[in-house]
């Protein structure tokens, strides 16, 4: 089959093809060119065309919580019958897939749902983005994400740590997630405990997410060879250099805390939780504005997470409004769908496979309204989405 559009971005930060096209092949990408040029070579081939639309990788989301409701009006409902909290999840995963996401990091979730969705999906009873898990978070006692109600495994010490990887790794988590550092707490793990963590994971080929946002604790996790750094609110040009030479990679969740800032300046915010945190969320928004353009520049890879299902916000994994922010702030959006794509392969360990309209890929790909690589506004406009080569049947009005 050969899927046409106006143009074809190819997500690897610089290529786009004007009148493209690509060849679609069972789950695999067969070919990507100028339209004309693979008509020559596929004469014959059943063509599907997208008028006024660009082609594209599907989006990646590497920071999500699957099947958070805390706070939500439907709480005490979610906890009291199971089933319910089932189709809620089941509705989230197709409205993240209509949002042009075909790939999720779970980055700590209660229940092993995770796990759970990952079969459901297999077995064809839903449909849902590719996922990764990292089951249950790990934080120290009363660290960040302890109350995330059977989300986070609290753990002191390097032999409680090392036994929570493991038992997580055991369930069938994809990768780890540990939590250091939030708000006015400073540094949490030590960093013997982060180096623990981090061992452990790689000792058993998992990648490791951390979550920092201070300064020492962000390069305690950056020296201990996380592979992600999770929010990095306050991460130093010294610190970006330092992950680039060491191939990490920086997922800054923009989106959420905007999105939490302008929640509690409105009139009459009842969150209590977001009013106690006024200060250090207009501090985090400042930031991001300010250092988020000499970061990038220093050739840190990034990427892009929501974060949003804590927040509780409508949109299911906003990639599109994450990628806005990057643009805002200064990147190039050809260089923002690299990072909503490519980039976000590669941190999972798929870039040989996933992440780019490219010979031989996994053919997830998604056909957007406009032209992104010159409004990223775009991305909000999602008319069709393939997963591994298999049309979904979605398409947004």
């Amino acid at each position: 089959m050969i899927v046409t559009a106006d143009r074809v971005i190819t997500g690897d930060g610089v290529t786009v093809i004007e009148n493209g096209s690509v060849v679609l092949e069972g789950q695999k990408i067969l070919a990507v060119g100028p339209t004309a040029q693979l008509k020559e070579r596929y004469p014959g081939e059943e063509e599907t065309v997208y008028e006024g639309c660009t082609l594209m990788p599907g989006m990646i989301d590497l920071h999500t919580h699957i099947g958070y409701y805390y706070g939500r009006p439907q709480e005490r409902e979610f906890e009291e019958n199971p089933m319910l909290h089932a189709y809620f999840v089941q509705k989230r995963m197709e409205e993240t897939l209509k949002a042009g996401v075909t790939t999720i990091r779970d980055v700590s979730s209660a229940n092993g749902i995770g796990v759970t969705l990952k079969k459901a999906a297999s077995y064809g009873y839903i449909k849902a983005p590719r996922i990764l898990t990292s089951l249950q978070g790990i934080c120290m006692t009363g660290g960040h994400g302890y109350n995330m109600k059977g989300a986070v495994i609290e753990a002191d010490g390097v032999e409680e740590v090392r036994k929570a990887v493991r038992r997580d790794i055991r369930d069938g988590a994809d990768c780890i997630k540990i939590l250091t550092s939030e708000a006015y707490r400073g540094e949490e793990f030590s960093k013997e405990e982060i180096q623990a963590a981090v061992k452990e994971a790689h000792r058993f080929g998992k990648r490791i997410a951390a979550h920092a946002g201070y300064g020492t604790s962000i390069g305690d996790c950056i020296d201990a060879g996380c592979d992600t750094i999770e929010h990095g609110t306050h991460l130093t040009v010294m610190q970006a250099e330092q992950m680039k030479a060491a191939d990490q990679t920086w997922v800054p969740t923009i989106y959420v805390f905007n999105a939490a800032y302008n929640a509690v300046c409105q009139v009459g915010c009842e969150d209590e939780l977001l009013n106690d945190n006024r200060a250090y969320l207009k501090d985090t928004v400042d930031t991001y504005r300010e250092n988020f353009e000499t970061l990038y520049r220093t050739g840190v890879r990034v990427a892009t997470g929501t974060d949003t299902d804590c927040l509780n916000v409508d949109e299911a994994s906003p990639v599109a409004g994450e990628c806005a922010f990057f643009v805002e702030y200064g990147m190039p959006p050809v260089r923002a769908i690299e990072c909503a794509t490519a980039n976000g392969a590669y941190a999972l360990g798929l870039g040989d496979t996933l992440g780019q309209l490219k010979e031989n890929y996994t053919a997830d790909m998604i056909a957007v309204k406009g032209n992104p690589a010159e409004d990223i506004t775009a991305l909000c406009h999602v008319e069709a989405v393939y997963q591994a080569g298999r049309q979904t049947g979605f398409r947004q009005p």
